[in-house]
């Protein structure tokens, strides 16, 4: 008889009942020697024979098997972790049906299940993850494409990567394209539950350098999920007092109440960038995808309208963000999934603060913010590169902030030397703040300074213009209109506005100044 066990993770004492009682009776032990701990083999009888698979071939441990199962022994074939796992016990089997020779399977307690003893941590976290991908890089030993790293990493689940410790920057760069934001809580475990274990957690942008950091390049599980951080997570309904169970009752207003609560969707804050979709990250295309509802101002749900049909939409207009936010942390409450969209990047000038401060009254509703390009980056691109050095970002829109508070923050840039990015600088009952704007600046800027005006950035009609600063007083802008004001460093260079970031250039560099760290003098 034949008994594949399981060893565990790696501590000895992890090993089950029955394995350990296995390994105690068997004449021959047949176990992976660069994988199982050795202080197992001390439990084997003194006339136990053994034989390290680590180095042998299919045909040979079949060889070893025949034998002693021709003289009626008892033979015990040690797997690391639980034989089910990447431990090729199928061919083993397949083999041994063939031969008539009779064998049983004692699952083990695999590195998975150590990993997150060591960590502290439950893969499934109610309000976090509940499902946990087991799964491992394609190398020498193919992955079905379907059951690529990259189309599980869409999922955002918990998952435990096997056998891929030595390729952890395509590992990485697949679960980032796949679709797990870089901020990803990931951790790496060296030989989990051994004397020598090491426990290294970083974030998924990071994965890489921790590995090549801590050393470790081989025998180590990688763990990537939210449920990683242990963090944002609610508490169960198994135990909860108003949860029914068959030995505990419940009155009907808490069965309402669980019922409602498992009910609950997310409210994801989307960014979705200047206008056109391709200038949409691939986070916020991946939610609205995902999302039941789309909620948001008019002009910014047109946006997006025919990119995603069959949703629901939620729209109200300018004045109404309580309102509109509100709807959309219903919908979530009803159980929808639901993205609010905001132009640019949510946190800038948009909905998200407002979504936080309110989401306390819709208690288990979960928020998610996804960030976006906003309108400084992408219509500096458009400019050139006005924003290399230290700038500000200053809305003229006194509709929530007062008005002297604006100029104060005017003034206050101006003075610093800051670039000044001016958002919302004009509208039909302000016609006058961007005039007003630029004479505060000039009392600290020269009438030359470089300026420039991006207007309906990745929208149709999309406008960009250079323009000296006493020109910018009398530019139409409207709400649509991003203003670039430059610093006293500020040049035109052809066609682009520019602020040096102050590297030395090649002439500098032959004199031996320049300013790069190993590039100095000859180098």
């Amino acid at each position: 008889m034949v008994h594949i066990v399981g060893a565990g993770p790696g501590a000895p004492d992890l090993i089950t009942v029955r394995g350990l009682r296995l390994l105690r009776e068997a004449d021959v032990v047949i176990y992976a020697g660069t994988l199982v701990n050795r202080e197992l083999l001390r439990e084997t009888k003194p006339e136990a024979q053994l034989y390290d698979s680590g180095t042998m071939t299919l045909e040979e441990v079949l060889e070893v098997i025949e034998r002693a199962e021709g003289r009626g022994a008892c033979t015990v074939r040690l797997h690391t972790g639980d034989p089910s796992l990447y431990g090729a016990i199928r061919e083993q089997m397949d083999a041994m049906q063939e031969r008539g020779i009779p064998y049983a399977v004692c699952p083990g307690v695999s590195s998975f299940n150590g990993a997150a003893a060591s960590l502290e941590m439950e893969y499934t976290l109610p309000g976090v993850s509940q499902s946990l991908v087991i799964t491992r890089m394609a190398g020498r030993t193919p992955v079905p494409e379907r059951e690529s790293i990259r189309s599980f990493a869409a999922h955002r689940a918990s998952m435990a990567v096997f056998l891929s410790a030595g390729m952890l920057e395509q590992l990485q760069e697949e679960l980032i394209q796949g679709g797990y934001p870089e901020d990803t809580p990931a951790a790496l475990v060296y030989r989990a539950t051994w004397p020598d274990e090491k426990l290294v957690r970083c974030r998924l942008g990071d994965l890489s350098r921790a590995g090549r950091e801590s050393g470790i390049r081989r025998q180590a599980l990688i763990l990537v999920g939210d449920a990683v951080a242990q963090k944002g997570w609610v508490r169960s309904k198994l135990y909860a007092p108003d949860f029914a169970t068959g030995f505990r009752g419940e009155t009907a207003s808490a069965a309402e109440d669980t019922r409602r609560q498992e009910a609950l969707g997310t409210l994801y804050v989307v960014g979705i960038g200047p206008g056109r979709p391709d200038q949409m990250t691939a986070q916020a295309w991946k939610t609205l995808e995902r999302c039941r509802v789309i909620a948001g101002y008019p002009v910014y749900v047109d946006l997006v309208r025919d990119y995603f049909p069959g949703k629901d939409y939620i729209t109200e207009g300018m004045t109404k963000e309580e309102k509109r936010c509100r709807l959309a942390l219903r919908a979530a409450e009803e159980g929808k999934d639901t993205a609010l969209i905001c132009s640019g990047d949510p946190q800038i000038y948009g909905l998200a603060s407002l979504v936080l401060e309110l989401a306390g009254e819709y208690p288990g509703v979960r928020v998610e913010i996804v960030s976006g390009v906003t309108a400084a980056s992408s219509g500096g691109a458009l400019l050139g590169a006005p924003l290399t050095g230290d700038f500000a970002v200053i809305s003229l829109s006194d509709r929530l902030t007062p008005l002297e508070d604006i100029w104060a923050r005017v003034e206050a840039a101006a003075a610093a030397d800051f670039v000044i990015c001016l958002y919302n600088p004009a509208s039909k009952g302000r016609p006058d703040y961007l005039r007003q704007a630029c004479g505060r600046i000039l009392k600290y800027r020269g009438p030359e300074t470089v300026c420039g005006i991006a207007s309906r950035t990745g929208r149709k009609g999309e406008q960009i213009r250079l323009l000296r600063l006493e020109e910018l007083a009398g530019y139409p802008a409207d709400m649509f209109t991003t203003v670039f004001v430059g610093n006293t460093k500020t040049r035109q260079i052809g066609e682009w506005m520019v602020t040096p970031r102050g590297y030395r250039l090649e002439e500098s560099e032959r004199e031996g100044k320049a300013d790069c760290p190993g590039q100095g003098g000859e180098g």
